[in-house]
């Protein structure tokens, strides 16, 4: 059965109202790529997206799932195939680390899909890969601000004696990564669902503390599928993303779609743009089985300083769930970060 015979079998499984929602959101989201900045540009910097036509040589890959809640619910085969998929192909691809930025269940008390969901982070944790995840709105108790369920499966004592995992906040709500590879050094900081002042500080401090990391902000609500930031986004933005100079990208979901948004920041106040922010969002959620399984694959290529975007799913074996000719920049497109050389250092 080829692709598309698949897929259209699929969907007629769907409901009516997913399916209304799912085109609803991503007729807006058409526009695919938005650029703004807080100070005037040169034009040099301007930054062109392209297709990824052909396969681009990398250094390694950062894999990137977000709202695998129907998989955990209805669909655990697919879950497993993904990270499946990411143990056999960590050699291959040079996986350092997994970022998973929340709804890992749908309901957050339902015990037999924290389980499915379980099984297949062993799956990372059995090959020795590193990962992070966050609670999304589905992992809590919203009524109550319960986190419980998620404090049992991936609370902070899960990870308090892996190597790369750096500190807790509140039984890992919020937590941080330090990831090395290749010379470039990394921190991977997650906050959950219900982001207050209290936890904007923590992040701070963070970021503070760790001048010399990259930073990735990883959250489960942030861009909306317009590509504009949500009024949480904004917050965040504004006290935490423009305020800290090593802070060089944002990973959400949440919404149904994609989009990403590109800030260029005058940091020192001249002028000029110091630095990008790549503001991304990715959730296939809204499409048949949940998403079929596809995830997003970040190809660091050190010589360009490029990060090639790509998306896939083991699951269909099969390369991105937009048509890129429709739609350019969707599931492929490439952003710059500035990485050094391939020096080893030792992990921090």
């Amino acid at each position: 059965m080829d692709k598309k015979t698949r897929r259209m079998m699929t969907v007629a499984l769907c409901s009516v109202v997913l399916i209304i929602n799912f085109l609803q959101v991503n007729v807006a989201s058409a526009p695919s790529i938005t650029q703004t900045t807080n100070k005037p540009l040169d034009e040099s910097y301007q930054t062109v997206y392209k297709a990824l036509e052909t396969e681009a040589p990398f250094d390694y890959t950062f894999i990137w799932m977000s709202d695998t809640q129907y998989y955990s619910k209805r669909h655990p085969n697919i879950y497993k195939s993904m990270v499946e998929w990411i143990a056999k192909n960590k050699e291959e691809l040079s996986i350092p680390y997994v970022i998973h930025t929340g709804d890992i269940v749908h309901n957050w008390d339902d015990e037999r899909q924290w389980q499915y969901a379980d099984e297949s982070t062993k799956v990372l944790e059995n090959a020795e890969i590193p990962y992070g995840v966050l609670a999304g709105n589905h992992d809590i108790d919203l009524k109550n601000k319960d986190y419980t369920p998620f404090s049992k499966y991936y609370g902070h004592s899960k990870f308090k004696n892996q190597l790369y995992y750096g500190s807790s906040y509140k039984d890992n709500r919020g937590h941080y990564d330090l990831v090395s590879v290749n010379g470039n050094n990394f921190i991977m900081i997650y906050m959950s669902w219900g982001i207050g002042q209290e936890e904007i500080d923590w992040v701070n401090e963070v970021l503070e503390n760790h001048p010399d990391h990259m930073a990735f902000i990883n959250l489960h609500q942030y861009l909306l599928p317009t590509g504009k930031r949500s009024r949480l986004g904004e917050d965040l933005y504004e006290q935490v993303i423009e305020p800290n100079e090593n802070v060089v990208a944002t990973l959400s979901g949440h919404y149904y779609g994609t989009a990403t948004k590109v800030d260029a920041i005058d940091d020192n106040g001249d002028g000029k743009p110091d630095r990008k922010v790549h503001q991304m969002f990715a959730n296939y959620q809204g499409g048949p089985e949940g998403g079929q399984g596809y995830m997003r694959l970040l190809h660091v290529n050190q010589e360009e300083n490029k990060i090639h975007v790509k998306t896939y799913s083991p699951y269909l074996n099969d390369y991105n769930y937009y048509d890129i000719e429709k739609y350019p920049g969707k599931d492929e497109f490439v952003i710059e970060l500035p990485l050094k050389s391939k020096v080893k250092t030792n992990p921090t």
